[in-house]
């Protein structure tokens, strides 16, 4: 009802825009099968001089408790625990020529990582990098945590630069509050992004420092001063054809992620993409090599359909696996 009437008023006032994306994946290891869904909603209402009030909710659900596969980069980046509904975004933004600030709850997915390549893939790692969500419990998907986002674009440029509380929430419960500010407990994180773009290729560098708890290589809670900084480059080959390099390393190198560097490509013909991506990781004591191969077709600006093969060497042994994927943007 409520999304109803939210659709209701997106005719009627034109400074108001409301979106709904769903998201459906069956996933099998070829003797298990396991049925993932997302739902998200987004809700916008923009006044003059450029203020704007958003808010995002996010909802998860699949049938099976355990993940197919125990795999350390995590394959599927939709996959995780059953959430009936949650925060990803709620505050204002001001914006004004070039700069944008937004104040409020929010998770770094909606900004950083998220240039066309990196993010036509399924798997977790290109979304963002394993050196920051595996050692920081931070607000990446599907947790979210109070903080400021300032973003500046200017002709080939854009630098992102935000400053989050450290440690990410999902919940409404007094130990799992979304709204909770705790510097002192959580410590903070400040991250910073900057991209340049040019005839269709897109270069980008940037860093963290968390002041919070880190997971160490024994895979324990300990708290100092940490970061990691990384670069990724989107390089049109030809007009169709897409090279994707990205590398990622910890400092110091006392945590349980250390590094991470990955390969691929993408072709694009018509309504249809096609694309495979390699990457390894290393963890305190191993590393994890995983690759995927995937394609997408497009059938209309709403509708798209996306299978694809992940094959995982690591911890957990060689293991293979097959999704496919549908998306609904309304």
């Amino acid at each position: 009802m409520m999304t109803v009437a939210a659709l209701g008023c997106h005719r009627l006032m034109a400074q108001t825009a409301v979106g709904i994306e769903y998201a459906t994946e069956m996933q099998t290891d070829f003797r298990n099968l396991n049925w993932v869904h997302l739902l998200r909603l987004r809700f916008s209402r923009t006044w003059d001089k450029g203020i704007r009030f958003e808010l995002g909710t996010i909802s998860i659900a699949k049938t099976r408790s355990e993940r197919l596969v125990n795999d350390r980069q995590v394959f599927s980046n939709i996959e995780e625990e059953n959430l009936p509904v949650s925060l990803s975004v709620a505050g204002w933004s001001f914006n004004r020529g070039a700069s944008s600030l937004f104040a409020g709850l929010r998770n770094l997915n909606e900004d950083y990582f998220t240039s066309p390549v990196t993010s036509f893939f399924t798997n977790s790692s290109c979304g963002i990098f394993p050196t920051i969500p595996a050692n920081y419990p931070i607000a990446n998907y599907p947790l979210a945590s109070l903080g400021i986002h300032y973003t500046y674009r200017k002709e080939r440029w854009e630098i992102q630069a935000s400053l989050y509380n450290g440690r990410g929430y999902d919940g409404f419960t007094a130990d799992n509050f979304l709204f909770r500010f705790r510097p002192a407990s959580d410590g903070i994180l400040g991250i910073f992004s900057s991209n340049y773009q040019s005839n269709g290729c897109s270069y980008h560098f940037g860093g963290a420092l968390h002041s919070g708890s880190h997971i160490g290589k024994e895979q324990t809670e300990e708290r100092s001063l940490s970061g990691i900084f990384w670069g990724y480059v989107e390089q049109r080959l030809t007009e169709k054809l897409y090279l994707l390099a990205q590398y990622s390393a910890a400092v110091p190198s006392d945590v349980w992620c250390r590094m991470f560097g990955g390969m691929g490509m993408v072709i694009r013909f018509g309504r249809a993409e096609a694309g495979f991506f390699s990457d390894c990781a290393v963890f305190s004591g191993e590393k994890e090599y995983a690759s995927e191969l995937t394609c997408r077709v497009t059938f209309s600006d709403h509708l798209s359909l996306q299978p694809a093969v992940h094959l995982i060497q690591g911890a957990c042994g060689f293991r293979i696996i097959s999704l496919i994927r549908v998306n609904i943007n309304l």
